[in-house]
């Protein structure tokens, strides 16, 4: 078997002797991000790996899922291929003590750049959009952490990962240093400045894509920057650096909210054209042309639509495994692809949010009022083990389903209401309340939230 997890490591075991399979009992293995379940798993197989594992002196990771062992983001044994799988990033394994929130004076603060007061600040925010975590290839195999600060235009990173309320940034892209805010970097479309990013990505071999929303591109740079204001190294959707037209093409782009390297592809989220374009190979050049469109029946075509191979305002992707899960927004919805679509014209098999493929209402009904199998604006996934987590964007709350998952399946559980009934928006928030939620990465006993109503990061356990 070809890619077993171990510790949150990337391990190749290779049978020597195919007899080792024969004389099979059922078993649990998770392989990639994919759990095999009810699969034929040798007993011999299963105690091999036991004795690997115990001889690493490895820990579980509740779950079976990926984990990087880089706590407080320096370096580990993780590797980039990790940063591969879509959603927010990795699965962190972090020492933290104790909940906390970050951008906020204290858990009940709710003010835009921490005092509502000019001028921009290192430690507050300006409507959270989505948060990541990956591995830098290019530091060490560093696990670094990413805030889109979508209204100060600008990605803040960490160098470490966030451990308690006091920490800082240490890098700002799109701005020239913490202080400054405006729209492109204060001037028009260039290479150095973002139009309200909503997303940044890092890819398994170190390039970095920010999605630039109202400039209707994808910044490139490739390596994660390392000093303040850095400029991008080429642009997906535009023909340069500094054009900003939205289009529907194979080059061009209409608000793009996300990008992803999985596959030894590239894949890039598109609102505005209700689609997924897939360029195959990565680029590494300006105004590549896509291979093949997730969404639509062709490359020149931006309708929405409600069926199995339409979407509606797409927002993150996530691979877990060989399956993708699309937050499809403004379907209501998490579509499932039992394989990554490699052509155009690709179908969804299993759908989270409705009943069935051509029923995309709010809540189901189109109505505030939520239930254990409804969402309302899903925008953002996570994995870990055998648990799915979503953004359930609207009805301020993230939900979290047990894998693999059926059509109209119920969540397991929630974090952000007491029950699953209630939408709130809870004013002054709590330390375990959120609103609008934006981002979502896996801890071990916590989830990172993109709380972007309340303007900071909560980093609350898990339920």
């Amino acid at each position: 078997m070809k890619g077993v997890r171990l510790c949150g490591q990337s391990k190749e075991l290779m049978a020597a002797d195919a007899t080792l399979f024969q004389n099979l009992t059922s078993g649990h293995l998770y392989v990639g991000r994919k759990t095999m379940t009810n699969s034929c798993i040798s007993k011999q197989y299963l105690a091999g790996l036991a004795i690997l594992a115990l001889l690493a002196g490895c820990a579980p990771d509740n779950g079976g899922g990926l984990a990087t062992n880089a706590a407080g983001g320096n370096p580990g044994t993780n590797s980039a291929s990790e940063n591969d799988f879509g959603g927010s990033g990795v699965v962190l394994n972090t020492s933290i003590a104790a909940p906390f929130v970050l951008f906020q004076t204290d858990s009940t603060s709710r003010l835009i750049d921490r005092d509502g007061l000019a001028p921009v600040k290192p430690n507050g925010v300006h409507n959270i959009y989505s948060i990541g975590a990956y591995v830098d290839p290019h530091d060490g195999n560093r696990t670094k952490f990413f805030v889109n600060d979508r209204l100060n235009h600008r990605v803040l990173i960490f160098n470490n990962i966030p451990q308690d309320a006091t920490a800082l940034p240490d890098v700002v892209v799109g701005q020239a240093d913490f202080a400054s805010g405006t729209a492109n970097a204060g001037g028009t479309t260039s290479a150095a400045g973002f139009n309200e990013n909503v997303h940044v990505s890092v890819c398994s071999t170190g390039k970095m894509f920010v999605a630039d929303r109202n400039n209707n591109r994808v910044l490139v740079y490739n390596q994660v920057p390392t000093a303040n204001g850095t400029a991008a190294d080429f642009v997906i959707g535009q023909p340069d650096l500094i054009s900003n037209g939205a289009g529907t093409s194979g080059t061009a782009l209409n608000r793009p909210y996300a990008a992803y390297c999985m596959a030894d592809k590239l894949f890039v989220v598109e609102q505005g054209n209700n689609r997924i374009l897939v360029f195959d190979p990565i680029p590494t050049a300006s105004n590549p042309a896509a291979s093949y469109v997730i969404g639509q029946p062709d490359l020149v075509t931006g309708t929405s639509g409600c069926t199995a191979g339409k979407l509606n305002s797409p927002y993150e992707i996530l691979r877990h495994g060989d399956t993708l899960f699309i937050a499809d927004g403004g379907n209501q919805r998490v579509l499932q692809f039992d394989t990554i679509p490699t052509a155009t014209g690709g179908t969804a098999t299993a759908v989270l949010g409705q009943v069935n493929f051509t029923s995309c209402l709010q809540n189901k009904t189109n109505t505030t009022i939520p239930t254990d199998k409804t969402l309302a604006f899903p925008n953002a996934l996570a994995a870990k083990g055998n648990l799915l987590a979503v953004s359930d964007h609207t009805n301020n709350r993230t939900m979290f389903f047990d894998l693999p998952i059926t059509t109209d399946q119920s969540a397991s559980k929630q974090i952000g209401q007491p029950g699953f009934v209630t939408a709130t928006n809870v004013t002054p928030p709590t330390d375990n309340s959120v609103t609008t939620t934006k981002g979502l990465i896996f801890g071990q006993q916590h989830m990172f939230i993109g709380d972007g109503g309340n303007q900071r990061l909560a980093v609350i356990p898990i339920p």
